[in-house]
């Protein structure tokens, strides 16, 4: 019997919702082990969509979150202003669901945490840390495999490497307070139609997040926006 093919349902920036109660855009949502925002009002029992992916500004509960700490939402969770119990996001794993990263670190007494939303379930096991070296070796080689890559970088002259890659590998990168530079461990892979290492690269431009798609032997195509959710245009590589 032939296997059944799957077929394209929709892209993976928000999920389907109807709720039993009417919601308010900007309403955090737990659905499962999923966390979503809804960006539009939504009638009781009417569909609408949520948002599982992004940067959110979320109201936060005492205590300082990191920058880079995995941030959990805590539905009973009491905001340091706003309604007690009314559900804050928290440096705290027990007992509450991961809802992505901090983007930059906020304070106890911070109103909101900058969050970058983890989509669905993803797993932790593909998230990994690297660090930017003079060419893009040992700490700065981004493993295969990896879906989420945070980036310490002490120069933005410095490089990170991508790995190699098989088709409809994605990779999300976010890099910290200095930039870096992207290149790829394989000499002939090319980045935006050039190719990168030896003599190209791609310059990452700091608290941005890029995302990188292997989408035919050879080729990734990547794009980027800023904190505040705006495209980064024009990312071509450029000689070193």
């Amino acid at each position: 019997m032939a296997q059944t093919a799957a077929i394209y349902y929709q892209e993976g920036d928000a999920i389907d919702y109807t709720p039993s109660s009417a919601v308010t855009a900007g309403d955090v949502i737990v659905t499962g082990n999923t966390v979503g925002i809804a960006t539009n009002d939504i009638a009781a029992n009417v569909l609408g969509s949520l948002t599982v992916y992004g940067v959110f500004k979320v109201p936060k509960a005492t205590g300082a979150i990191a920058k880079d700490a995995k941030v959990f939402w805590d539905a009973d969770g009491s905001p340091n202003v706003g309604t007690a119990s009314t559900g804050a996001a928290t440096g705290t794993a027990m007992g509450n669901t991961r809802m992505g990263t901090a983007i930059l670190a906020a304070g106890s007494s911070d109103t909101y945490v900058n969050v970058l939303l983890t989509q669905g379930n993803r797993t932790d096991a593909n998230d990994v840390a690297v660090t930017s070296t003079v060419a893009g070796l040992t700490t700065g080689l981004i493993p295969a495999g990896s879906s989420f890559v945070t980036v310490t970088s002490a120069s933005a002259n410095n490089q990170i490497s991508l790995p190699a890659g098989s088709v409809g590998d994605v990779i999300r990168i976010l890099v910290g307070t200095t930039g870096c530079e992207l290149i790829s461990a394989v000499a002939a892979d090319k980045v935006n139609e050039v190719v990168v290492g030896a003599t190209n690269e791609l310059a990452l431009t700091a608290e941005a997040l890029y995302t990188c798609t292997y989408t035919k032997s050879g080729f990734w195509i990547v794009t980027g926006e800023t904190k505040l959710g705006a495209r980064i245009a024009a990312l071509v590589p450029d000689a070193l």
